[in-house]
């Protein structure tokens, strides 16, 4: 969508949320869309999501109860980092960021799902979507249920979903979980901005919560294995079931399916 077109509409309330400052919609198609017309460090959030998007452009259902949110992240290192980290690793580093946030309510089940879901078990808790518009901005989109009504739509998604308000005994507000998210994102961003994944490798370790069966479907193959984590180039690495070890680029892969 035209940035320009998404934004005849005012937002209904803006306010500083830490570091950041905060645009929000009654309803929009997409937060992305909206984000793109903002610089860095701001975030354009929507009570209701009409148009979300995944992966691939799978459809998110954004309904009322749930934060449906793009934060804008500027596309730079420290003078002092080595080298420029692969911004191509941002879903990551938004996943490790919604982990550190779950750990901070309490919330020590959540899980990561190659390359960019949040879970609860088997259960998706919440999803992620970066784009870059620009040589020097990144754009995370970040839906996560909160309130909103997961049961009603349960059919029409993948993974059957759960929500936060039924994880927790003293759920936060959807605001609260906004800035908590803006706080572990920028603090995980900085971390990632001076010295790429590596720097993140203890983290990345723990998010997965251990080895389990998946298919990665390729556009050559479909291929089976334990997901043993990534590399340090974030690809994901198998081991095969005659005992070898196989890292498939992430570019090959269109879907980890866990069995």
């Amino acid at each position: 969508m035209n940035p320009e077109k998404a934004m005849l509409t005012p937002p209904v309330e803006e306010g500083k949320c830490g570091i950041w400052t905060y645009h929000e919609w009654a309803e929009a198609d997409s937060t992305n869309d909206l984000a793109r017309s903002f610089p860095h460090h701001h975030i354009a959030v929507c009570r209701v999501q009409h148009s979300g998007r995944g992966r691939f452009n799978r459809p998110w259902i954004g309904a009322e109860g749930g934060l449906w949110a793009s934060f804008n992240l500027p596309l730079e290192s420290p003078l002092a980092a080595p080298t420029l980290p692969n911004w191509g690793h941002l879903p990551l580093v938004a996943g490790l960021a919604l982990l550190s946030m779950c750990r901070a309510f309490g919330l020590e089940s959540a899980r990561l799902r190659w390359p960019n879901d949040l879970l609860v078990g088997t259960r998706k808790l919440a999803g992620i979507l970066v784009v870059r518009p620009s040589a020097n901005l990144a754009i995370i989109g970040i839906g996560i249920n909160i309130f909103n009504d997961v049961v009603s739509i349960a059919d029409q998604v993948a993974t059957p979903p759960v929500r936060l308000a039924d994880l927790l005994t003293d759920c936060p507000c959807i605001h609260d979980v906004m800035a908590e998210l803006a706080k572990h994102l920028e603090q995980t961003f900085r971390k990632f901005a001076a010295g790429g994944l590596p720097a993140l490798r203890t983290e990345l370790e723990a998010a997965w919560q251990g080895t389990r069966p998946v298919c990665l479907e390729t556009d050559e193959e479909n291929i089976h294995g334990m997901f043993m984590g990534v590399d340090d180039e974030g690809n994901p690495v198998l081991s095969l079931s005659d005992g070898q070890t196989m890292t498939v680029s992430a570019l090959r892969v269109n879907r980890l399916i866990e069995s």
